[in-house]
């Protein structure tokens, strides 16, 4: 190991802020890097975890309650209806909501499991179309390929990955491609769910979805309660060469009030609030809204 480049990291971690800021100090991991994009590929695809993505079973699970949700809203066999699923990932969603003879779009800025996605759906026949965009520079072009959909999908809680003026703006403009009267389907994580607390802990990896290889990973969990925000930072030093990574990610709690102001400002009404479909994991599902285009 490099002595030099292991003091080095040392006094980075050292002099870092502390508490560190959600937003300021680091907002999202680099879904979009190429490198990082594929070592989490993998972490989608494991049926072992549902770090990034859930199990098939799970998922299956989330589509039918779906299915259910889309028949009481049009009144009819939910088959040949439109889809926009955001923040796509791998398309496991897309390629199930297709097997069940509805039309899929997704959406993602993470090349590998974008690519995953395509290639899969091509080869099993599937109706599904994958695009490449990121979800805070959404402009018209864009929308208007979407076109119109009977319902927009947003899983897993990340939806409050960012900060409220970003959110607000990309609601209002995913409300803008529903048809009247379609379903919005948010899943987010209650209130109460963020630990407001600060934590630190480490561990020896052999190798993680933040790194290839041996590595010390060191985590700084802190949370505002100005912003209502959390912030969870990683650090990352390399066994062999003693070089340092920083990763943060940042999660905002929304009141369920501050929810159906969000909806109301977005043009969506009627909103319900619903429990986690299968209640398979508190940490890693979470409850959901739905709200219809007015």
């Amino acid at each position: 190991m490099d002595e030099a480049s292991l003091r080095a990291a040392i006094a980075a971690i050292a002099a870092a802020p502390r508490p560190p800021v959600p937003w300021r100090d680091g907002r999202q991991i680099p879904w979009s890097d190429q490198a990082f994009s594929k070592r989490m590929l993998d972490v989608h695809l494991d049926q072992r975890t549902h770090m990034a993505s859930r199990s098939q079973p799970v998922i299956s699970a989330h589509v039918r309650w779906l299915l259910e949700r889309l028949r009481e809203n049009c009144g009819r066999d939910p088959r040949g209806l439109r889809v926009l699923d955001v923040g796509c990932g791998p398309g496991l969603y897309c390629h199930e909501l297709a097997r069940h003879g509805l039309r899929a779009t997704g959406f993602d800025f993470a090349p590998a499991p974008l690519a995953w996605a395509q290639e899969t759906a091509a080869r099993d026949g599937l109706d599904c179309r994958f695009l490449h965009a990121d979800l805070t520079r959404l402009d018209e072009a864009f929308l208007a390929r979407i076109g119109q959909v009977d319902a927009v999908t947003f899983w897993f809680g990340e939806f409050h990955s960012f900060p409220p003026d970003e959110a607000r703006r990309f609601t209002a403009q995913l409300a803008s491609t529903l048809a009247p009267a379609a379903l919005f389907v948010l899943e987010y994580q209650p209130w109460e769910l963020y630990p407001r607390e600060d934590l630190q802990e480490w561990r020896a990896c052999d190798s993680s979805p933040l790194h290839d290889g041996p590595h010390l990973w060191l985590q700084e969990y802190h949370w505002d309660e100005g912003q209502q925000s959390e912030i969870n930072v990683h650090w990352i030093i390399d066994a062999a060469t003693g070089v340092l990574s920083r990763y943060a990610q940042c999660g905002r709690a929304w009141r369920d009030r501050e929810l159906v102001d969000l909806c109301r400002a977005a043009g969506l009404a009627r909103p319900v609030f619903h429990p986690p479909i299968t209640g398979a994991s508190e940490r890693f599902e979470f409850a959901m809204l739905t709200a219809r285009r007015v």
